[in-house]
């Protein structure tokens, strides 16, 4: 599929049915994969998308339409879908489409993927988990290739453009010891140069090992409040859902962010500098355009704990009357601390390192609980036992405020680069 020719189809139709404002985003996709399953490498395939998003606004009304059936007569109906849609939206001002700033083209990473090596370094990879972590038995392993290319246009005059290449990696492994196993672990990596083994990636040397680990864990009696240490697989997940509770469109819009009016005020501790880097990031798995229509910005979240932008679509910034924020994405990059992640365990009394959470939402004022998965007790400056059936609960505006230390190490997996955190006020039960 041609996504020029598809996106000035879509506005031509668009501008002929009547549309005050329009806008479409068309996208193709080719990802190639070499799959591990059972014992063998099992498949490879190659795996083709095309995507086209309309929406149109009519007497301050949208309507949207996405299709996966890019024709001419499918595109058209596509269009018509939309103006039926909007006929029967309710009327809202803050609807618009993104005004024209600069009109911008991004290009980075392989057009076409080396399957020859990305076979050569799935291999070496399962020969040296053979090798060095006999107990770890996989489910699946797939390495691939994905190339997507993008074009927005808007009746605004807007156009940008984006094409770009990465490779990615996932795993899904237990320990296995005869009859006894694991509870189950995942990794998963975005990267763009083939020269280092995936076995050196991320967090993969450490997760493996771990996991052996955990092969006879023990189940928590009671509960206490300690210490969590939030390792760089599972702190954005608790970033997310920072975002998502305190600075997104949404609870902003209806005044459920316990942060609505604490811009460039203390939200969290001194020590955290959190920002979303899809420029400057070097992250491969980032993209370089927002979903509303802007080039993606490099934005400060908080710096040393003071919150310096919400993270609001131009749609939100005008329902709210705040400032449309440079990106939306995740991209996060946390800068680090001081002390290595050894004197982080060492000041640990009674505690947890979290390497995964397995739990519902927080509510609307951050109080979280769940599962925590793959995670060992800390006791007296010291891993201990893995743990099984163990619950952690607490809030997650509490726990920014409680970082009491953050990692001089940071890992990247591609889509984030992230310190190990430690946090204070966690209460952690068993049975």
């Amino acid at each position: 599929m041609d996504c020029e020719k598809t996106a000035e189809d879509i506005l031509q139709a668009v501008r002929v049915g009547g549309a005050d404002m329009g806008e479409c985003t068309v996208s193709n996709s080719e990802t190639t994969e070499v799959y591990y399953e059972s014992g063998k490498i099992s498949m490879v395939r190659s795996v083709l998308n095309h995507t086209a998003a309309v929406k149109v606004i009519k007497g301050r009304k949208k309507g949207s339409v996405t299709t996966n059936a890019c024709d001419a007569v499918s595109v058209n109906a596509a269009v018509a879908d939309a103006f039926e849609a909007a006929a029967h939206a309710p009327e809202d001002s803050a609807e618009g489409v993104a005004e024209r700033t600069e009109n911008c083209a991004f290009a980075f990473g392989e057009r076409r993927p080396d399957r020859e090596r990305l076979y050569a370094l799935l291999r070496e990879f399962l020969d040296t988990v053979r090798r060095e972590y006999p107990k770890i038995s996989f489910d699946s392993v797939s390495v691939g290739h994905s190339f997507r290319e993008k074009v927005y246009r808007n009746t605004n005059g807007a156009e940008l453009r984006e094409a770009k290449g990465f490779n990615e990696f996932e795993a899904m492994f237990m320990a296995k010891d005869g009859e006894t196993t694991s509870s189950f672990n995942y990794f998963g990596i975005c990267f763009d140069e083939m020269d280092t083994p995936l076995i050196e990636r991320g967090m993969a040397r450490t997760l493996l090992a771990e996991t052996e680990r955990q092969l006879q864990p023990e189940t928590l009696h009671g509960k206490f409040e300690g210490d969590l240490i939030i390792t760089p697989a599972c702190l954005p997940t608790f970033l997310y859902y920072a975002q998502n509770n305190f600075l997104s469109d949404g609870v902003l819009i209806d005044g459920t962010s316990i942060w609505k009016d604490a811009l460039d005020t203390p939200v969290a501790s001194e020590l955290l500098t959190w920002r979303s880097l899809p420029e400057s990031g070097g992250l491969p798995g980032a993209s370089r355009l927002t979903g509303d229509g802007y080039a993606a910005k490099d934005m400060t979240i908080i710096e040393n704990g003071i919150l310096k932008n919400f993270c609001l679509t131009r749609y939100g910034a005008a329902k709210t009357g705040l400032t449309r924020s440079a990106n939306t994405q995740d991209c996060y990059v946390v800068e680090p601390g001081e002390r290595s992640l050894e004197e982080l365990i060492a000041s640990v009394e009674n505690g947890l390192l979290l390497n995964r959470f397995s739990g519902g939402n927080p509510s609307p004022n951050g109080d979280f609980s769940g599962v925590a998965k793959n995670s060992f007790l800390i006791r007296n400056g010291k891993i201990a036992a893995a743990v099984s059936e163990t619950m952690i609960s607490g809030n997650i505006a509490a726990l920014l405020k409680n970082i009491l230390a953050v990692s001089r190490e940071r890992v990247s997996d591609g889509m984030t680069v992230v310190p190990w955190v430690k946090a204070a006020g966690i209460t952690i039960s068993g049975k």
